[in-house]
């Protein structure tokens, strides 16, 4: 009888190996059909978006030549490789104490610099519609606050996977993680950049949405935070003329008045203003490829902030309809290789990077509508810039590599 109790033991045993076998097959083959799955949409919206970029672009090409064009298209090759970088790079390495150490030394650097050189060299560092941030050099341009948000994902996963094992909760686990936010900020909010500090913000909360925080926390500091902006409406409404005021409340101001009454002067509300001529025009089924006047000198940053006015314009609601549902799906396998992780740094990593395209997403579309004030916060992919393409890119190749986790 032992013997066969033996051999049971040993078929039992070797049905689980095969059963298991399969299980990581199976989920080698779902891991590989995210990642083709992910560069398909990417792929896609990149075609898309050179298209558009080519449209939007007509009228500079036709009086300053094709160079801004071909930039798009270095910097869209330069980022795809920079994809397939950090896509061969193991992403635990990201998760390492002295790369960290090294992440925050060169964050400090960064940020410095713009603060010494906006007052010493503004050549090199020039303030661009009231905010400061961009490096000039040899003809390229550096947003480092665009850059270092993937450094800054990484610094936050790194600290929240640390808490994962110490078993950090609530309060614990916000505190961990406020000296970075509070680095970041301070920067930030020294280069008069509402947008970028906001999108900063939202980034950490959809990460401690993932962390060992009671959901009610979460749901506190979502009510406070809208209830002060919502504060902040109000006394700028209240106020009623904001025109000798500061900068940040004109644009509060310019973006009340076209929200309550429709109105959009043309200083401060001119581009959302013309942004919703286009999406109006636009209607339905665009006007068609390439139809557009938008892009003729009537809308200012119309290869940047306001790219999508351009691409409503002349592939209208359903054109919008169709991108939307390529970013969705991508922030929805993103948000799968998140949960099925094994490693928390990895989960965390994911998360973040989510949150960080799928916002920046939201925001420029509800800039574009005029549903939010004018932030100057890029649209993933599709606008002109090649530190927000690089960032993003680079971010894909990462989420590929946590798909590639054996």
């Amino acid at each position: 009888m032992a013997n066969i109790n033996t051999d049971d033991k040993n078929i039992y045993h070797k049905i689980n190996v095969l059963k298991k076998g399969q299980k990581e097959k199976e989920e080698r083959k779902r891991k590989k059909r995210r990642n083709i799955t992910m560069i398909g949409c990417i792929l896609i919206l990149i075609i898309l978006s050179v298209l558009n970029m080519l449209s939007a672009s007509f009228y500079t090409i036709y009086t300053r030549g094709i160079g801004i064009f071909t930039n798009y298209l270095i910097y869209m090759f330069i980022s795809f490789i920079a994809l397939i970088v950090t896509g061969s790079i193991n992403y635990k390495q990201y998760n390492k104490n002295g790369f960290n150490l090294f992440l925050l030394i060169m964050t400090i650097v960064l940020f410095t610099f713009i603060l010494i050189g906006a007052r010493m060299f503004p050549r090199i560092v020039p303030r661009i519609n009231g905010a400061i941030g961009w490096i000039r050099l040899f003809g390229f341009s550096l947003q480092p606050a665009e850059l270092l948000k993937l450094p800054f994902i990484i610094l936050i996963a790194h600290i929240l996977e640390r808490c994962e094992r110490d078993g950090a909760k609530n309060l614990s686990v916000v505190f961990s993680v406020m000296p970075i936010m509070i680095l970041f900020g301070f920067f930030i909010m020294f280069q008069d950049d509402l947008g970028t500090m906001i999108h900063y913000i939202a980034i950490l909360l959809f990460m401690l949405f993932m962390s060992r925080i009671d959901t009610k926390w979460i749901v506190s500091v979502i009510t406070a935070g809208i209830v002060g902006i919502a504060g902040i409406c109000l006394y700028v409404h209240h106020l009623g003329d904001v025109s000798d005021k500061g900068y940040k409340m004109k644009r509060i101001g310019s973006f009340l008045n076209g929200l309550i009454n429709n109105e959009y002067d043309n200083a401060i509300g001119y581009q959302v203003g013309q942004s919703l001529l286009a999406f109006g025009s636009g209607g339905i089924l665009g006007k068609g490829y390439a139809n557009g006047v938008q892009k003729y000198s009537y809308l200012p940053e119309i290869r940047t902030d306001f790219i999508l006015a351009s691409y409503g314009e002349e592939l209208g609601f359903i054109g919008m309809f169709i991108i939307m549902i390529f970013f969705f799906l991508i922030f929805n396998l993103i948000k799968r290789s998140a949960m099925e992780c094994k490693s928390y740094f990895g989960k965390y990593l994911a998360i973040g990077i989510g949150g960080y395209l799928i916002t920046q997403v939201l925001i420029n579309i509800y800039v574009a509508l005029g549903m939010l004030p004018v932030f100057g916060i890029p649209m993933p992919i599709f606008s002109y810039g090649g530190t927000s393409l690089i960032t993003i890119f680079s971010a894909f190749g990462i989420i590929g590599n946590i798909n590639s986790e054996e």
